[in-house]
């Protein structure tokens, strides 16, 4: 609008210019353009008076002027020592009452150049005129005077007028035209500068699809272009911050791992899930520092740590939670895009390894000690042999059954770590089978009657009709069979009874083996399936156990998705029942096989 405005005021100046200027040439030319025509026919008026015949008075001569005036359209005045004695606009009759015109301008100057002219308001015809006078000698009866044609100044203003008229409607037209083409150019213009505020708008309010209209030849052609180049690398790079947002917020509330943002002044900014899990965070948790969302004064000292040192270094710490879980705080600080040093704390369960730690201390100590005493004997019964032999066959045979019953305890030790070992590891790429309990049940029974028979031990079966459809592998339900029924034949008493049974309860076959030794208490009930676990730990039987079978088959029922327990403990309470249920296979798969 300020450039319309400018445009305007300089085209008006300009115009106003052009018009005063054109009207002023126009109005002297028209005057000089008259003046000249005057002065042609005053010349022609001397002409016709030395060529005319002598006039008999001054009378005559007046009417013959009053006749050339009509004629010739003018005014003519004869001026004799400035006496008016001819004028062709008053009668002859009223001549002499005219003013003396010795003292007008363009008289005094016919006198003295013989030519004169000038332009003034007529009393008498009440008008401008224009004077044109010549100086005229006697001849043909007339005097030597001063003869002087008045031009009306009406047809100069009229031409003037008609002139100025014309101009005006072309400079109003020009003006409309001006104003018509520039409030196109600005509409125009206004709504290219819409469209880039729009886009600008659009932007801000994140949308970053839209596009300008690309006009070819237009001026803003490559303001254009450059907008939508600008538009569409702000959307793509936008997208892709977008896109590692909701990855790194996947990442972050995905990890198992708690996190936690602290600003500047040591306050929380964000934390995830996992970290809500431990500390149960509160909703208001943002904002405040971490010792009021956490009650750990350490947490806290590890912040104010970091924060405080001028060398920014990641720490760690290890905090031990009111559930038994262990975690490992480490802090690191970082820098955001104005310098100002914030910091990420990660909270990682280490609860598992921990434990993992301490199973493998107990599993190498208990390994040592498992190992230790039948090595013991070993040795000092060898050294025996060695040093002092014995002198009756018998008593070396019986150093050396000793010496053979400690290392097959060491053999059962190692063999037993190994199947503990192999079916932990199948049990991460095990693929399960649909199998009858009641085959892997009766072939273990049937490893077992030889045994069993040398001690009177007879076995009472409870089992259903049908074949048990189990979901396991074979070597290992079979594995969980004969080390059940060795342990109840090994304890139960001379002419004792075994009692096998299962039951279906719809979705499993639950398993039990309950035998009539002497039992096991509530306080060693759960703990008999820990690895090198035993009632009384520092007793090696005869049978060379480990300590390692219960364990092992609690691996094989977990592998298979079961569970393992030992049921009908208490003060008094005579025999072991050991159970477990592995679930059936579903009807679709029961069909197929």
């Amino acid at each position: 609008m300020r450039i319309l405005l400018w445009t305007w005021g300089i085209l008006l100046t300009v115009v106003g210019v052009i018009f005063f200027y054109s009207t002023s040439i126009v109005g002297d030319e028209l005057v000089t353009d008259t003046e000249k025509r005057s002065h042609r026919e005053i010349e022609s008026i001397k002409w016709l008076i030395q060529d005319h015949t002598t006039f008999q008075s001054e009378k005559e001569f007046a009417e013959w002027v009053d006749a050339l005036g009509l004629r010739l359209g003018s005014r003519i005045t004869y001026i004799v020592d400035g006496r008016v004695i001819a004028d062709s606009d008053v009668h002859y009759s009223n001549v002499s009452s005219l003013d003396d015109h010795s003292g007008r301008p363009e008289v005094v100057a016919a006198l003295h150049r013989g030519w004169g002219s000038n332009v003034r308001y007529s009393d008498t015809l009440r008008k401008d005129m224009l004077y044109v006078a010549s100086r005229v000698e006697a001849a043909s009866g007339v005097p030597a005077g001063v003869v002087r044609m008045a031009v009306s100044s009406s047809e100069v203003s009229q031409r003037l007028d008609s002139l100025r008229v014309n101009f005006l409607w072309i400079f109003l037209i020009t003006l409309v035209c001006a104003a018509l083409l520039s409030w196109l150019m600005s509409n125009n213009m206004g709504r290219e500068i819409r469209a880039f505020s729009e886009l600008a708008r659009s932007i801000g309010n994140g949308d970053y699809a839209m596009r300008l209209r690309v006009l070819p030849g237009g001026e803003f052609k490559p303001l254009a272009q450059s907008v939508n180049a600008m538009a569409q690398s702000i959307e793509r790079s936008v997208q892709l911050v977008q896109d590692q947002k909701g990855q790194l917020q996947a990442v972050f509330d995905g990890m198992r791992e708690g996190v936690m943002t602290v600003d500047a002044q040591g306050r929380i900014e964000s934390f995830n899930g996992a970290l809500d899990n431990m500390f149960n965070m509160p909703s208001s948790s943002v904002g405040r520092t971490p010792i009021e969302v956490s009650r750990r004064y350490e947490l806290q000292e590890l912040v104010d740590s970091i924060m405080a040192d001028p060398k920014p270094a990641g720490q760690s710490i290890q905090l031990d939670l009111m559930d038994s879980r262990t975690v490992e705080v480490s802090g690191v600080p970082y820098f955001d895009q104005k310098g100002v040093r914030k910091l990420v704390v990660v909270f990682h369960d280490i609860t598992e390894m921990k434990r993992s730690e301490e199973g493998l201390k107990d599993f190498v100590a208990n390994a040592s000690h498992q190992l230790r005493t039948p090595l013991t004997s070993i040795k000092g019964y060898t050294e025996t042999l060695i040093d002092n032999p014995p002198a009756k066959l018998e008593d070396a045979r019986g150093f050396l059954d000793t010496v053979l019953k400690s290392a097959d305890h060491m053999d059962k030790v190692i063999s037993s770590m190994l199947a503990l070992a192999k079916s932990e590891q199948m049990g991460k790429s095990l693929e399960l089978a649909p199998l009858s309990g009641r085959v892997q049940l009766s072939r273990a029974v049937g490893d077992l009657i030889p045994w069993a028979e040398e001690r009177s031990i007879t076995f009472s079966m409870h089992t259903p009709e049908d074949e048990m459809m189990v979901m396991g592998e074979t070597d290992g339900l079979l594995h969980v069979f004969h080390n059940l029924l060795n342990n109840a034949v090994k304890y139960s008493p001379v002419g004792g009874v075994i009692t096998v049974s299962a039951e279906d309860d719809g979705e499993s076959i639950v398993f039990s083996v309950e035998d009539q030794g002497p039992g096991i208490s509530r306080e060693h009930s759960t703990k008999v399936f820990e690895r090198f676990y035993r009632v009384d730990e520092n007793t090696i039987d005869g049978s060379g156990s480990a300590g390692l079978g219960l364990a092992i088959c609690r691996r094989i029922v977990k592998n298979f998705g079961g569970e393992i327990w030992h049921d009908g403990y208490g003060e008094g309470t005579r025999g072991a029942r050991f159970c477990f249920r592995l679930n059936k296979p579903e009807e679709s798969v029961v069909t197929n096989i």
